[in-house]
């Protein structure tokens, strides 16, 4: 049984390492069978370099950190002054039921959020969103991004990825360490499938009601934006 559980546990870790290579353009190389557990690749980061230059100098500034809490960014972003908060919401939406046809959806997201998912209006001068959006059922979409509206100070600045892939495609779900203000080191955590594709239009229609919106290209198979309160 034991050995059963740990060659599934192998091959989701190397379908993890393969898919986490792809998204940033490395080659998938062999690892050694004690690499298979975890998968870790480091990627610069033009949107985290800007998104730090944006909240700069402004005072009390809070930190709302989307994906799981981690020593390295709890250092980084203390180290900064910042306060840190951290809300693990990659978890809930992979995980979270999606309503029948028949069914209200509003309901369904305001109890959502109201559970998992409350602070204060302009609280954070800052939001890392990584890559969540993505993975968000359709229903939970734009309710997310109207908490996070309101949850941003005006003049704060909300970093998001976004995969090049197309719906239903295989990605990795990853937890983003911050290494320096714009390198971070990308670990796999597990697979999801990825529930729409953005383009730079349907982007800045579904934060149209902030104030502005910055594109960084990379080589990779991410899009990195960062926006604006």
């Amino acid at each position: 049984m034991s050995a059963s559980n740990g060659m599934g546990a192998s091959l989701l870790s190397g379908n993890v390492r393969r898919l986490l290579r792809q998204v940033l353009g490395q080659p998938d190389v062999p690892l050694p069978a004690a690499a298979e557990i975890t998968t870790s690749l480091q990627r610069r980061s033009n949107g985290l370099r800007e998104f730090w230059r944006g909240i700069e100098g402004q005072p009390q500034q809070a930190i709302l950190d989307l994906g799981s809490a981690c020593q390295s960014n709890l250092s980084f972003i203390t180290g900064r002054g910042c306060k840190l908060y951290a809300e693990d919401l990659f978890h809930i939406a992979l995980r979270a039921p999606v309503p029948r046809k028949d069914q209200p959806p509003l309901p369904e997201a305001a109890a959502f959020f109201r559970e998992n998912f409350s602070y204060s209006e302009g609280q954070f001068t800052g939001i890392l969103c990584w890559d969540l959006l993505d993975f968000l059922p359709e229903h939970l979409l734009k309710p997310c991004v109207e908490n996070l509206h309101a949850f941003l100070k005006p003049g704060g600045n909300l970093l998001a990825f976004f995969h090049t892939g197309s719906p239903g495609q295989d990605a990795p779900v990853c937890l983003y360490r911050i290494h320096s203000a714009d390198t971070l080191e990308v670990t796999g955590r597990e697979t999801g499938k990825l529930r729409r594709h953005f383009n730079n239009r349907a982007i800045e229609n579904l934060f149209r009601n902030f104030s502005s919106l910055k594109f960084y290209l990379s080589r990779d198979n991410l899009r990195e934006v960062v926006i604006v309160r």
